[in-house]
């Protein structure tokens, strides 16, 4: 709060009160008039003000091409910055995969030996001023967060980034808003803006906001898109879960959790082995911070810290993916932006103010980040997009999404699936189909090749064959049999000939009479087609 300001603000002024009552359309008209393309600098003064606030060191603020590129860039930066020059340039000469070497030099690009040298001198000082953040007297309703280190693991009271970050500065804005207002007038403002969505555009009506869900829809599938490539979902976290709940026990983890992802089982082909015990050695030796999972059983440790060769890259993913932030959430920041658009900023301070402004400004353009205590990583806007109508990723002549490196994803109908699904079904084969254990996706892989061609395709069982048609059964793994009935048309084409149709019927079907009967919706005594004209 300003220092002329003797007490608290304890009264609405009329036109603050007239806003207030139709805030939420007013926060959808600010929230528009906010997107824009931002650019390095703009990025640069949003993260100042934030880290500002938390009274954290401004930290170095490097744009990515990707999202690819954000969770890869981390994990490389802590490699080169924790290994010797001579171990960091065997693994510079070893990468040899486009992709990765795209990320390889755009680290070089933004990231200079000595801001490495300044990143690590931060870390020490993060350290300093985490321990008097945890001294300081800030109020009840304040909480203060650690955000992880580039270098190692979170210390001290935390959770993770992805939360702790906004967690942390909404809490300090909290406390100045507790100072500046009478509880009152809190309460009263942030009742009628509580329901104000988190930054999506679209009038709210009956707390229900197909525009936002959908938004939310499209981040969840590009945090999953990703996450797949590394195979992260699938790997540390079921691991970590299990083995907390049961100790070390490696034969209760089935192989599919644990199997290499993707981009692990690049870096392992390009790197080696021996470059990769040297690495593991090396981080393990120079990362100072004691690990918060010491308690836990040696194989546990070993996964999460490296010692386990198969799973040593996901250990260094996991420092960038963890700590992404796809969609920021707040809610509550409705609660200080409403005293900005009522003219009455003076309640808050410079600093508060301009954290206020940059997070709505940050929050309207929807830009996925990923914040550490020395740096902090901002990904571009895609260079294309491709929504159908519903707001759905969806596009089966191209990229649904597509970044300046070259990094796409590829969707139908909302589902994430491979390129070759989305644009050349024909390619595919059953192996492939039958190999898929995500069942919307093989549902997807299977409508895009053709259902009755997959049931042909992979030697369906024939379960009746009689003058009505012939009834198939296809066995799936994980889901309902696929059952399809093939009838042939009644009425001859031009040419004579009699086209024959694949209708898709319940699985409980067990003749070809009664799978044909089911698709006129009566039961199998009542179909008499002999009677028909």
């Amino acid at each position: 709060m300003t220092e002329d300001l003797d007490e608290r603000l304890s009264e609405l002024p009329d036109e603050a009160q007239v806003l207030l009552a139709d805030y939420r359309d007013h926060w959808d008209e600010k929230l528009a008039q906010e997107i824009c393309p931002l650019s390095q600098e703009n990025y640069r003064e949003i993260f100042e003000s934030f880290y500002e606030l938390l009274h954290l060191p401004t930290p170095q603020v490097v744009s990515v091409d990707s999202p690819m590129q954000m969770m890869l860039m981390p994990a490389l930066l802590r490699i080169r910055a924790l290994a010797d020059a001579e171990t960091w340039s065997l693994v510079e000469e070893r990468i040899t995969e486009p992709a990765w070497k795209n990320v390889v030099g755009a680290m070089k690009e933004k990231i200079s030996d000595e801001d490495i040298k300044s990143l690590l001198a931060k870390r020490v000082d993060h350290n300093t001023v985490l321990q008097k953040i945890s001294e300081m007297e800030t109020g009840k309703r304040s909480h203060s967060y650690a955000i992880s280190s580039v270098f190692g693991r979170p210390m001290g009271k935390s959770i993770d980034s992805r939360l702790g970050f906004f967690e942390s500065v909404v809490s300090q804005l909290e406390v100045e808003l507790d100072r500046a207002v009478t509880p009152e007038i809190r309460d009263w403002i942030c009742a009628d803006t509580q329901f104000v969505d988190g930054g999506m555009p679209g009038r709210i009506e009956n707390l229900h906001n197909l525009d936002w869900q959908a938004e939310l829809m499209r981040i969840t599938q590009l945090r999953t898109a990703v996450q797949n490539l590394s195979n992260m979902g699938t790997t540390e976290r079921a691991a970590l879960r299990i083995f907390r709940e049961r100790g070390d026990a490696t034969s209760l983890v089935r192989d599919e959790l644990v199997k290499q992802g993707d981009l692990e089982r690049q870096f392992l082909e390009q790197i080696g082995e021996e470059t990769v015990g040297i690495l593991a050695h090396a981080l393990s030796a120079k990362n100072l911070e004691p690990t918060i999972y010491e308690s836990y059983p040696p194989v546990l440790e070993a996964i999460v810290d490296g010692g386990s060769s198969g799973l040593w890259f996901t250990g260094q993913l996991a420092v960038g993916f963890n700590s992404i932030v796809w969609h920021p959430k707040l809610e509550r920041l409705s609660n200080f932006t409403f005293f900005i658009d009522a003219g009455l900023e003076r309640i808050f301070s410079k600093q508060t103010l301009a954290a206020v402004r940059n997070l709505r400004l940050f929050l309207a353009n929807r830009t996925q980040f990923c914040p550490f205590s020395e740096i902090a990583f901002v990904t571009k806007q895609p260079q294309i997009v491709s929504l159908d109508e519903e707001g759905r990723f969806n596009s089966t002549d191209g990229p649904v999404l597509k970044y300046a490196d070259g990094y796409s994803i590829y969707a139908v109908n909302g589902v994430t699936v491979t390129e070759k699904t989305a644009i050349a079904p024909e390619t595919l084969t059953v192996q492939e189909i039958d190999s898929e254990i995500n069942l919307e996706v093989r549902r997807i892989m299977m409508d895009r090749f053709g259902i009755s061609r997959y049931l042909m395709e992979s030697n369906a069982e024939v379960l009746c064959e009689d003058q009505y048609g012939t009834l198939y059964r296809k066995r799936m793994s994980g889901d309902e049999p696929l059952v399809m009935v093939r009838v042939k048309n009644s009425t001859p084409e031009p040419d004579g000939s009699f086209r024959e149709y694949f209708l898709r019927v319940p699985p409980f079907m067990r003749t070809a009479k009664e799978a044909v009967a089911w698709t006129f919706n009566i039961d199998e005594e009542q179909y008499h087609p002999e009677q028909e004209t």
